[in-house]
């Protein structure tokens, strides 16, 4: 499963070009350590050489102003277990198809646990002189194109989507790189709640319990997530199809009917959290069962104890209380008041270890219902696990759609 999305520019100028080009040849990022070579390649160009390239055509056509390049970026799920050279030869030819007659810089970053690769496209065409002309609906297109060339490849691919919010501004695309977007961490968390949820009540709890409020309702075609921070966002403008309502509307659906037959299943993008899920759900199952095992462990123990002393009471009742006696029994009587303080240490020990057991077991909460135990079960666990990194504020939502670029 792959997708497409646009990276929009704050400026058009030779310097930017050079360092966005830069940027993505990096060799700390582009350096596959299986194929040991770096994953850099050009389409109608020599990718190492691409700027000068770029910059030579331009002056050719005499079209060095205006829009010079434009940057896209495919991402790889990690659950499609692609190598780095896999998805490379897959973004090459992805490039190919959406822009010929265009020289195009494919740089693949294996650094980071979801592969991709970034495309620096010359806006001007090297055959035919021609600026490169996009609109509102080429995301889809060329998000389409990727889904064609997934399942040429063997990948799943999600339905088709609609949306116009796939497309990420340079400072948000570099915040996320760095870990410090506010949308980043949105959708880490959701990510997290996920793992634990299975209706939509328990989503919404879990994300409470991370300081989220949800604007969902039948009416609204979209998700907002309203943030910690301050800020709100829809889920259209979170750059992956799995957010959208949908989509987990779908997968929390699919969770609650835990007989569902595989031809029913369809893909919604949360098949690794489903799979988180359903663990959690065994650990849980496991931890009930021990647990049980050890309030009847502690039953059984405690009937023993308790027959055992009540035998011994018994013998020493006997032994004290007889009064008609002869000499012989006397004797017999004595020692056995002296072996008295031995036995009363043990039925001391007896009862001890009774009452201890008897006063944890008074001292144990009533035990709830299924349904009761689960839920608060579900809040300790998300309690536990869930960060509570603080938000960073520099960042801003963009409720946009589409994009229109100017020639």
């Amino acid at each position: 499963m792959a997708t497409v999305i646009f990276i929009k520019e704050g400026a058009q100028n030779p310097s930017v070009m050079h360092a966005v080009i830069n940027y993505c040849k990096q060799e700390r990022k582009t350096f596959d350590s299986n194929s040991k070579r770096r994953l850099v390649s050009g389409i109608n160009c020599d990718g190492e050489n691409s700027y000068c390239e770029f910059m030579a055509t331009k002056k050719v056509y005499g079209k060095d102003n205006g829009i010079y390049f434009y940057h896209y970026a495919q991402s790889f799920s990690p659950t499609e277990k692609l190598t780095p050279e896999q998805a490379h030869e897959v973004s090459l030819e992805f490039a190919e198809r959406a822009w010929p007659g265009h020289e195009v810089m494919v740089a693949t970053h294996c650094d980071a646990e979801h592969i991709h690769s970034h495309f620096v496209v010359n806006s001007v065409g090297f055959e035919s002189g021609m600026k490169l002309r996009q609109s509102p609906s080429t995301l889809r297109h060329l998000r389409k194109l990727s889904d064609e060339i997934c399942v040429a490849h063997g990948l799943t691919v999600l339905d088709p989507y609609e949306g116009g919010g796939n497309r990420m501004s340079t400072r948000e695309y570099r915040a996320r790189m760095k870990g410090e977007s506010w949308k980043q961490k949105l959708a880490d968390d959701i990510d997290k709640a996920m793992e634990f949820s299975g209706s939509r009540d328990e989503f919404e709890r879990a994300m409470s319990i991370l300081g989220y409020r949800m604007t969902w309702t039948d009416e609204r075609k979209y998700l907002t997530f309203h943030c910690p921070n301050g800020r709100s966002c829809r889920d259209k403008n979170l750059h992956d199809e799995k957010y959208l309502k949908n989509n987990i509307e779908n997968e929390l659906n699919q969770r609650a009917l835990s007989d569902s037959s595989s031809e029913l299943i369809q893909p919604t993008g949360w098949e690794d959290s489903r799979e988180l899920y359903e663990q959690h759900l065994r650990e849980r199952a496991l931890a009930k069962e021990e647990s049980q095992r050890i309030a009847d462990s502690y039953s059984s123990t405690g009937n023993i104890i308790s027959g055992g002393i009540g035998n011994l009471a018994g013998a020493v009742s006997r032994i004290i209380d007889d009064d008609s006696e002869d000499s012989e029994e006397r004797r017999k009587r004595i020692e056995g008041q002296e072996n008295g303080a031995a036995i009363g240490a043990l039925i001391g020990a007896g009862v001890g270890l009774i009452t201890g057991i008897a006063n944890k077991k008074e001292a144990q909460p009533q035990e709830p219902d299924d349904e009761d135990e689960d839920d608060s079960q579900r809040e300790e666990i998300l309690r536990e696990v869930f960060d509570e990194d603080e938000y960073d504020d520099d960042f801003y939502d963009d409720e946009d759609e589409g994009f229109i670029m100017s020639m």
